[in-house]
């Protein structure tokens, strides 16, 4: 089932953030998801609103004319196995808990609680570093193509600078400061709080940048609030007040002409964080300060470059202190037959010396 195109949600329904709780269950699956969605602007952020709004268009298709008093876990069920044809889990549950949420402001959602489950989600791949033949290989490969700009441009600045796609795409012009060399990731990029973050570029993802917004001004990105990798409407036109969402196309085709395929768009930050928490002399809060926040597991996973850093650092409180001279060997006793032969043989040689001058 598809969403029909150009059913988006209507303009935010007058005093709908005064509207009673009863109000809501008199009202059909969709005007009340969006009286719903008004009441809650106060009080999330213009991402996460934006987000919800997406989740009750794909929504409201399915339970189409239907009351929130009308929904049971059955019919969950049921959106479930449908969206399982469209979609992951990950997106599935998030869509289902915009209906939890409104099943709960109405007082529906305890008599459903029990009979609801969330999809399960899959285990989280473990990211994948590069060997340094194999990075040089995925640029130099990349490069190669005039229709793999994008990507190439984009691997170059996310493997040097930890950003992630959605971080990296999200650039706008105003994010790049050519004067300190540093980008900044923005609450509209990053993942969470603590992904917005300055990241200081290396001489490689600057040269990456300045080949960017070259790129960028050739396809019309020109004032401040344009972004660094322009939306792309056909072959021939780009539109810089939104953002290319991905470089999918060319980068399967790229990466298996670097014989890399199965490398995701996402190792390139995760190739990034394995070579900073590598290096011993790096700090966990300066690796965090370039990357934003590292999972547990992968500061568990260098945990020992960590420690061996801080037992030297702790060695090194302690005066070292300085080592006694040493005093020359002393000469060991001579044998006394040894010494008997000695004196024999100065005698011996005297007798002779006074022989020779008396005569």
């Amino acid at each position: 089932m598809s969403i029909p195109e150009g059913r988006g949600l209507s303009a935010p329904i007058v005093g709908a953030d005064l509207m009673r709780t009863a109000a809501l269950m008199q009202l059909e699956f969709r005007s009340a998801a969006e009286a719903w969605l008004e009441t809650r602007r106060p009080y999330i952020s213009a991402k996460t609103f934006h987000e919800y709004q997406l989740n009750i268009n794909t929504l409201s298709v399915f339970f189409d004319e239907m009351r929130l008093t009308e929904i049971t876990a059955d019919q969950i069920r049921a959106y479930q196995r449908m969206r399982l044809t469209q979609c992951g889990p990950f997106a599935i549950n998030h869509e289902c808990s915009v209906v939890q949420q409104m099943l709960k402001r109405i007082g529906r959602w305890p008599a459903i609680e029990p009979d609801y489950q969330p999809l399960p989600l899959p285990k989280e791949k473990r990211g994948r570093a590069l060997r340094d033949e194999e990075r040089e290989m995925l640029l130099k490969v990349a490069s190669s193509n005039p229709n793999w700009e994008a990507a190439y441009l984009f691997a170059v600045i996310s493997v040097n600078t930890s950003a992630g796609p959605k971080e990296t795409s999200t650039l706008r012009l105003k994010d790049i400061d050519l004067h300190q060399n540093i980008i900044m990731v923005q609450p509209g990029g990053a993942k969470n709080v603590h992904r917005i973050r300055r990241i200081p570029m290396n001489d490689e993802s600057l040269a990456g940048v300045k080949l960017a917004l070259a790129r960028a001004r050739r396809l019309g990105s020109v004032e401040p609030d344009h972004y660094l990798f322009p939306f792309r409407i056909n072959r021939a036109k780009f539109d810089p007040t939104r953002r290319q969402t991905t470089f999918k196309t060319a980068w399967k085709k790229l990466i298996v002409a670097a014989g890399l395929p199965g490398f995701r768009m996402y190792d390139l930050r995760h190739h990034a964080i394995t070579v900073l928490l590598e290096n011993a002399d790096v700090s966990d809060e300066t690796a965090e300060a370039i990357a934003g926040h590292i999972s547990r597991e992968m500061k568990k996973q260098y945990s020992h470059i960590r420690i061996e850093a801080r037992r030297a650092a702790v060695e090194a409180l302690t005066p070292q202190k300085k080592k006694p001279l040493r005093k020359p060997p002393r000469a060991e006793p001579r044998n006394p037959q040894d010494a008997q032969q000695v004196a024999k043989q100065l005698i011996e040689l005297l007798g002779k010396l006074l022989k020779t001058g008396s005569r």
